[in-house]
């Protein structure tokens, strides 16, 4: 059986990410992978203007089509992420629990996104409350000590783990990624993932390129705010 690298979580232009789609998934090809998932917050936007990047070119990489909603659980915001094989029908809804059974729906995955990285909406102890089909243990934008835990939660509730790099720019995708034993093909890999064949591969963005990124988010605020001036 194939063992695929794939990212599963990563922005772009379409939310809060610096790069298109275009540029993250060249990036995606240049590092290697077969597998990505453009989960922008909120929207499936990325992964419909992926989906017909990758169609138009011809490109030889498997998109999962992705959404990092923003969910709510007793007043409490939690980040989800959402993949799915194909594109849903229905918008997801935002209330956490409500949402776990839109993915069964629709043949989605639900994972928690870093879910010990409170300052970044994680779901922190909560975790034991929900239900999910799998946990993203490793985060590559989330300090050690955050994914170390989730870890070791993932391993008490007895969930499969994902790594990914949560890439906000080109750069950073592949930082961390996850190596799947499946077919090429989008069903096939969430069935993977569900059954455990998942092998983390662990990294951090680097303080080169996180300076870089923090750089360019500075100055994309800077023209924004002299747009907004005039």
């Amino acid at each position: 059986m194939p063992a695929l690298r794939a990212d599963l979580h990563m922005h772009s232009t379409h939310s809060d990410g610096l790069d298109p789609v275009e540029k993250m998934i060249m990036s995606a090809i240049d590092k290697g992978l077969q597998a990505i998932s453009i989960t922008d917050h909120d929207t499936f936007e990325g992964s419909k203007a992926a989906a017909e990047f990758i169609k138009n070119k011809g490109l030889d990489i498997i998109l999962i089509y992705g959404n990092e909603v923003r969910a709510r659980y007793y007043g409490k915001y939690m980040d989800i992420l959402i993949l799915c094989p194909s594109l849903p029908p229905s918008p997801p809804p935002k209330d956490a629990l409500r949402l776990y059974d839109w993915a069964e729906k629709w043949g989605c995955l639900y994972i928690p996104a870093h879910p010990y990285d409170e300052r970044r909406y994680g779901c922190g102890e909560s975790i034991y409350d929900l239900e999910m089909h799998a946990i993203e243990a490793w985060n590559a934008r989330a300090p050690k000590k955050i994914n170390e835990r989730a870890v070791e939660v993932a391993k008490i509730l007895r969930k499969p783990m994902l790594a990914n790099s949560d890439a906000h720019d080109a750069e950073m995708v592949a930082s961390a990624h996850s190596i799947i034993e499946a077919e090429p093909i989008p069903e096939e890999i969430l069935d993977a993932i569900v059954k455990g064949r998942v092998k983390m591969v662990r990294g951090h963005i680097s303080p080169k390129s996180y300076a870089k990124y923090v750089g360019r988010k500075l100055a994309r605020r800077s023209v924004k705010h002299l747009f907004l001036k005039e």
